[in-house]
């Protein structure tokens, strides 16, 4: 199993300016290294992830940060930040949220965990969960949804150009015998789309499943918001994206927190990771990095 690599952890970090015994918000902890990254300069963390086996590694392995109290881990999607951090903050007493940041997208060790079934590159079941306690697998969504629905879900979410010949293929191919697990549905694509580029032809079809199972782009949407409202003035937002719909909507939502006053944009165009890297990380080449800040008190 490959380690995973905190995306544009250095930019990030310095767009949050941490400082000592304050406290910031990682609202997708994965495996900690964001969190790490903060505990390191002095700051204080309460990290968000709906993925049991996450928290788990988080608890295991930050066990010291954990009981001296400069983290707290909370088992839930950031689209529930606020009422989480409220809760939080009666119960623990903390005081002002100075940064939040999102690290959208999947990681390393989920796309390697060959039963999770994010990836293509080992076979496992057509599952895609982040949160386990999801009812709706991919599997599910390739059984029901009709095929003009399925070939909107890829090319909305995947930007898959053949959306329409893969989803009636599947659509064909459910009355036989059902997709369940990722190599059948990987090898069923390359059938209908052969490889041309450096991608593999089912890489957007999984990546537009993923986030459907998980309702990614609801879920930001309804995060941001309420990111805004935590943080305290002066604080930051940063966003770490890896597809072009999750960097449209924080663009477009920063824009218009703008508009209102609430704040500014630290830079007209998204950051985007060295050629070093990516060279070091190949899973960081899509990454864009944005940062918010709300207008001081």
């Amino acid at each position: 199993m490959n380690e995973h690599i905190s995306v544009l952890k250095t930019e990030a970090l310095d767009a949050l300016q941490v400082n000592a015994t304050q406290w910031y918000i990682d609202a997708t902890f994965g495996r900690g290294g964001h969190t790490r990254a903060i505990l390191e300069r002095g700051g204080r963390v309460i990290g968000f992830d709906c993925d049991q086996d996450a928290v788990a590694f988080g608890e295991a392995n930050f066990a010291q940060e954990i009981q001296d109290g400069r983290l707290i881990l909370i088992n839930q999607n950031f689209g529930k930040l606020k009422d989480s951090w409220e809760r939080l903050r009666t119960e623990k007493d903390i005081p002002a949220i100075a940064g939040i940041l999102f690290d959208f997208g999947v990681s390393s060790p989920q796309i390697d965990t060959a039963e999770r079934g994010f990836s293509f590159i080992h076979n496992g079941p057509l599952d895609m969960r982040m949160d386990k306690r999801l009812g709706v697998q991919a599997k599910d969504l390739l059984i029901v949804l009709p095929e003009k629905q399925l070939a909107e879900l890829f090319w909305v979410y995947g930007g898959e150009e053949q959306s329409r010949r893969i989803a009636k293929m599947i659509v064909q191919q459910r009355t036989r015998k059902p997709f369940t697990t990722t190599q059948e549905l990987a090898e069923a694509i390359s059938k209908v789309k052969p490889r041309t580029g450096h991608l593999h032809p089912a890489t957007k079809v999984f990546q537009a499943l993923r986030m459907a199972v998980n309702s990614e782009v609801d879920s930001i949407e309804a995060a941001l918001p309420q990111a805004l409202e935590v943080v305290q003035a002066g604080g930051k937002i940063v966003t770490i994206s890896f597809h072009e719909g999750e960097d449209r909507v924080v663009k477009h939502l920063f824009q218009k927190w703008q508009d209102k006053g609430y704040g500014q944009p630290l830079d007209k165009k998204a950051v985007m990771p060295t050629e070093a890297e990516v060279t070091h990380n190949p899973r960081s080449r899509s990454a864009k990095l944005r940062v918010f800040a709300k207008k001081e008190s």
